[in-house]
């Protein structure tokens, strides 16, 4: 998943566990129906058979794998019933929020029928209106919880649609409106798009590439986007993990799909990955390059790309080499892994190196986007209470504050001060663990054959990966034990070792601090378009002094500021100056004086020196050039 904010989605889904190929029983039969789109409603029809007589149970997913977060799909499930064959009403009754028990009173087939109200993201949910279906299958599809194993397929009835609309899966395609799937797992793992869409079809080192838009803004020509896309495709991404796929093709697939979604949007973008497609929702023209700051990037058709590669790489690392915990899945609790700084931050920068590698970055822009990315990170106080692995662990609690996993300030948590972004630690821990290896074996490798290795050993249709499996894998291509690397920067919480490792490549790392006076809070324009305090560090001088979150600042010395004008009446001060400040809590007027500081947190640079001894000069061209 790169939802990075807020931080969120071929011809054959290949199955999740490939040694499930030989199925006694009849495939499990799902169909596909629609309200009026005024309602949101889709109609879900099941038909299952082959079962004990006895009860049987029917569950929709607590989860959507990709995306962390408790989403309780089953409070968009209505009008449940159940009957035979005959239909003739079955009893049935709830287990738990998600479950559906159903007796069968001697009967070997059960009809489940329910309606799904359909209004979300449909990145991680499902959206039926006038203008599209957008389905996420965890969203919608709910799994017989003994028969997760069984095939299923799809009918899709299109009566109540636009005629004009079409459909888009990465789902094999049985005829014009049925598709298949070999597992639960398989076909949960395929979104589609239905609606009067456009697609454009690339090919690209043997595999298929189909970009299906679906566009709300302007309907603009992508021809520009597919061009770039293919470039990083096809001299990046791919050869990246060719040699280690080992298949009839580079990638391990023959079709890909991109499923895309323009829409106005609360942040620039987000995906979610699937095995053999993504669905991602876009919020801006496809010609818009104004700047952002989004994700560390520079402007918004860059992060279309950057956005697209990353869910793109997901198809090798997270969708088949994964953390052991992450498959088969178990949709009814929250899973958690040690390994997403892997899944998610690594894929991070295997998706910078694609944008340098293709011709998108220069090695400067390479460098200094590389530069904001440490910038963010060190700026965060989690730091100081988790680890990289601890974030991992930790993702259902979600993130709060800076770097790419933001979603919105909330004063109910202190997560702002106790966590971090995974995507942040994990992009910049890549970039270590890389130079690391290319140090020890003399440039002969790097985190590229410590990723073949790992996809060799663990991806599908094997088990997948343990923490220690990556601490062996990285000790076995660096040739030395790399067990302390990941016990002092992956489990332990000591300082990354930025000026060490980065001179290996001849990188010089600099260190700038903003003259601005340091208060040690963060702001946001409130309803009013006052400067509201959404977070306090600790050890900083507004806690220090007494500024909370919460707090709405209208004056400094006495003159009335606002979100636009705080900011410029901060820079005319100096570090140590005493400002009184004056906010609303409470409904009520305080003024706090406040004692300001030097910024503690460093902007960095990453700038190579000039007179690189053969070593570093080595490293840095084989950093710089392409797999």
């Amino acid at each position: 998943m790169k939802f990075r904010l807020l931080k969120s989605l071929v011809v054959v889904c290949l199955p999740l566990l490939l040694t499930c190929v030989c199925l006694a029983a009849e495939p499990i039969h799902y169909e596909l129906g629609f309200e009026r789109p005024n309602t949101h409603l889709l109609d879900i029809t099941i038909r299952a058979d082959g079962l004990d007589g006895k009860e049987v149970a029917f569950a929709i997913p607590y989860w959507a794998p990709g995306v962390y977060i408790v989403e309780q799909f089953a409070v968009n499930v209505q009008g449940f019933h159940a009957t035979d064959a005959a239909g003739r009403p079955l009893p049935w009754r709830k287990s738990d929020s998600q479950t559906w028990q159903i007796d069968l009173h001697g009967q070997t087939a059960v009809v489940v029928r329910y309606q799904i109200y359909a209004d979300g993201m449909p990145i991680r949910g499902a959206q039926y209106d006038e203008r599209h279906a957008g389905i996420t299958g965890a969203a919608v599809w709910m799994y017989m919880v003994s028969g997760k194993e069984r095939a299923a397929d799809l009918k899709i009835d299109r009566s109540s649609v636009p005629g004009n609309w079409k459909i888009a899966t990465g789902m094999r395609r049985a005829d014009a409106n049925t598709y298949a799937a070999p597992d639960y797992d398989s076909f949960a793992d395929c979104p589609i798009e239905i609606s009067d869409f456009v697609e454009k079809d690339f090919v690209a080192l043997g595999t298929t590439y189909h970009v299906v838009v679906h566009d709300e803004i302007g309907n603009q020509d992508f021809t520009k986007f597919i061009t770039d896309m293919h470039k990083v495709i096809e001299t990046s991404v791919v050869p990246t993990l060719a040699p280690a796929v080992k298949g009839p093709l580079a990638a391990p697939f023959a079709d890909y799909w991109f499923l895309i979604h323009i829409s106005p949007f609360p942040a620039p973008g987000a995906g979610v990955e699937h095995l053999n497609s993504t669905m991602i929702v876009m919020s801006t023209e496809w010609d818009d390059h104004s700047p952002t700051t989004h994700d560390f990037l520079s402007d918004l058709y860059e992060n279309k790309i950057d956005l697209a590669t990353h869910e793109f790489f997901h198809a090798w690392n997270v969708k088949r080499l994964r953390p052991k915990e992450l498959g088969p899945f178990d949709y009814a609790h929250m899973v958690h892994t040690q390994s997403l700084w892997i899944s998610e931050g690594l894929t991070n920068y295997f998706t910078s190196r694609a944008l340098l590698c293709s011709g998108f970055w220069s090695q400067q822009n390479y460098l200094d986007y590389t530069a904001r990315v440490i910038t963010g990170l060190e700026q965060e106080p989690g730091r100081k209470e988790r680890s990289i692995a601890d974030t991992s662990w930790d993702t259902w609690f979600g993130f709060s504050g800076g770097g790419s996993g933001a979603f919105s300030s909330s004063f109910s948590n202190n997560l702002a001060n106790t966590n971090y972004s995974y995507y942040d630690g994990g992009e910049v821990l890549g970039w270590l663990l890389d130079l690391e290896i290319r140090h020890a074996t003399e440039n002969r490798k790097s985190i590229v054959d410590w990723m073949r290795l790992m996809y060799e050993r663990y991806s599908l249709p094997k088990a997948g990966f343990e923490p220690e499996d990556a601490v062996r894998a990285a000790s076995e291509i660096a040739g030395k034990d790399m067990s302390e690397f990941f016990a002092r920067y992956v489990t332990g919480k000591e300082p990354l070792p930025y000026e060490n490792n980065f001179s290996y490549a001849g990188i010089r790392v600099e260190k700038s601090y903003s003259p601005v006076p340091w208060l040690g809070i963060a702001v946001e324009a409130d309803r009013q378009e006052r400067p509201l305090i959404v977070n306090v560090i600790p050890g900083s001088p507004a806690e220090r002094d007494g500024l909370d979150r919460g707090d709405a600042i209208v004056a400094l010395d006495g003159k009335a500021v606002d979100a636009s004008g705080y900011e410029k009446e901060l820079k005319i001060r100096h570090a140590g100056d005493r400002v009184m400040i004056t906010v609303v809590r409470n409904g009520q007027i305080r003024q706090i004086p406040v004692v300001s500081e030097s910024d503690p947190y460093p902007t960095y640079a990453l700038k190579p020196i000039d007179d690189p001894t053969d070593s570093q000069k080595q490293i840095y061209r084989s950093l710089m050039s392409c797999p």
